[in-house]
């Protein structure tokens, strides 16, 4: 086909995708089964780029390219998004809508700091633009900037006093800085503006769940869920809420549900590995903390839930793979440097144990079991000064942490070295 045709086939498909302008947080989801018409669009997109230069000229293709984006951050393609965000930007640096829609993109993946430049530029076209000071106050909540994000917050609200998002941005405001009472109030002030609005429903009923109130968790969560059954966030809060009151099998129920719908996210993976596993059904822990890894790589917590979950089947050597892995990753990680010591404790490997109970010691000093599981490699390896010395140091430890069972076992185990001497 020709230059036209292609124009015009691209914007047909995208006419019948019709991604919104402005995209929101809670909208953004992955695709798990292209539709016909999406498959049609991606074939048309490669033919379209690999033209870019000839087409330039054409002055649809700049809206081409951020509808395009659109449709990408709509599927949670957030790499691919900005890709496209910045290719059209750099044709026609004015749009405000793409520069926020970029700005969301960073902040889905949590780079609060290229999401705050992205809707800086959009404040700098738009000055008064109130939902671009909401998503830079959030992006500062990311870093910690909470007086800077108040700031922001109430430059929105000064702009729009009925702006729902920025009354949730209050209410996420106050929980970040403890008062999850307060974030209370201002997230009912959010719902009282519009009993709809989906993602104070979601934050309400997890600062629910926060203040341990199950029941009104529950209540205002399903209220969520009426609204729209595929919300990830909602699901994964109620299978919280029902972890926490012990009933597993409803977890379960909940977080299945929302990895169906974010199979991507590793986070929900692991929650769903941890409820097989207190239900002993450990393959099945397995294969949720598999997929967590396949979700991210790099994910150091898969690494180890799956290593741990292995010990349990009785395949050490795998669980001390996963674990040289999760360390691969985070070399100074003591939590994990301690686990890969207890596994070859059980391996009767004392010289490697002892040099992972002495690393994690260092990278954790004031965990007394660290030097406790130290000690013990020591006594194994019959260096029974050096052990003596150990044991005593974690009795104070365990003394500082008013932990009396282990102190005097520490203590009773000093003492008798001190007689075998």
């Amino acid at each position: 086909m020709n230059n036209n045709e292609l124009l015009e086939a691209i914007e047909a498909k995208l006419d019948q995708l019709n991604p919104a302008e402005l995209l929101e947080p809670e909208s953004l989801r992955p695709v798990a089964i292209m539709t016909r018409e999406r498959r049609q669009l991606a074939e048309l997109e490669k033919e379209f780029l690999q033209r870019l230069e000839e087409l330039k000229s054409e002055k649809r293709v700049t809206r081409i390219i951020t509808r395009l984006a659109n449709v990408y951050l709509s599927e949670a393609g957030f790499g691919r998004a900005i890709v496209l965000y910045e290719l059209t930007l750099g044709q026609d640096s004015s749009q405000v809508n793409a520069w926020i829609n970029m700005g969301l993109a960073y902040l889905m993946l949590s780079s609060p700091k290229e999401a705050i430049s992205c809707l800086g530029s959009a404040l700098a076209i738009d000055q008064r633009n109130a939902l671009a000071m909401v998503y830079i106050a959030k992006a500062q909540l990311k870093l910690g900037e909470l007086n800077e994000a108040n700031i922001n917050l109430d430059r929105a609200l000064f702009i729009d006093s009925n702006l729902t998002r920025a009354l949730l941005g209050k209410g996420l405001y106050f929980r970040a800085k403890g008062d999850p009472e307060v974030a209370v109030t201002w997230l009912r002030r959010a719902l009282s503006m519009d009993p709809k609005f989906l993602p104070a429903l979601m934050e309400l009923g997890s600062v629910y769940l926060a203040l341990k109130r199950y029941d009104e968790a529950i209540d205002i969560l399903n209220q969520a869920l009426n609204l729209d059954p595929d919300q990830s966030f909602a699901l994964s809060t109620l299978g919280e809420v029902y972890n926490e009151q012990h009933d597993l099998e409803s977890a379960l129920y909940y977080f299945d549900k929302a990895v169906s719908i974010k199979f991507d996210d590793p986070e929900l993976w692991i929650k769903k590995g941890d409820i097989h596993k207190a239900l002993k059904s450990y393959q099945q822990a397995s294969n949720a903390y598999q997929k967590a890894i396949n979700a991210d790589p790099e994910c150091v917590e898969a690494w180890v839930r799956n290593g741990a979950v292995m010990l349990l089947l009785g395949d050490e050597g795998t669980a001390l793979e996963h674990l040289n892995t999760a360390l691969a990753l985070d070399p100074t990680n003591a939590e994990v440097t301690h686990q890969r010591g207890l596994i070859y404790y059980s391996l009767e490997r004392y010289e490697e144990a002892f040099a992972d109970f002495d690393v994690a010691f260092s990278n954790d000093p004031g965990n007394p079991e660290n030097l406790y599981y130290r000690a013990l490699m020591l006594e194994l390896l019959d260096r029974k000064e050096e052990a003596k010395r150990t044991w005593t140091v974690a009795q104070r430890l365990y003394d500082e942490a008013g932990n009396i069972v282990k102190s005097t076992e520490c203590k009773t185990r000093a003492r008798r070295l001190s007689q075998t001497h």
